[in-house]
């Protein structure tokens, strides 16, 4: 349309002209964004078990 390719045809050129993430780099681009997932990761993790015994302990 108006002389120009459809938006899906110019997203898969851009895609594809685009190098893929090298090899062993990380999922995070900032270290404070990885830091942050582990330690909510941990905090979850934490609570679930906590609160897992402590119901198991006030259930008798």
């Amino acid at each position: 349309m108006f002389g120009r390719a459809p938006i899906e045809e110019r997203i898969a050129r851009r895609q594809a002209e685009l190098d893929p993430r090298p090899r062993g780099k990380s999922q995070f681009d900032q270290p404070t964004a990885k830091y942050l997932f582990i330690v909510m990761a941990v905090v979850t993790v934490a609570a679930h078990v906590i609160g897992g015994v402590l119901l198991a302990v006030l259930a008798h």
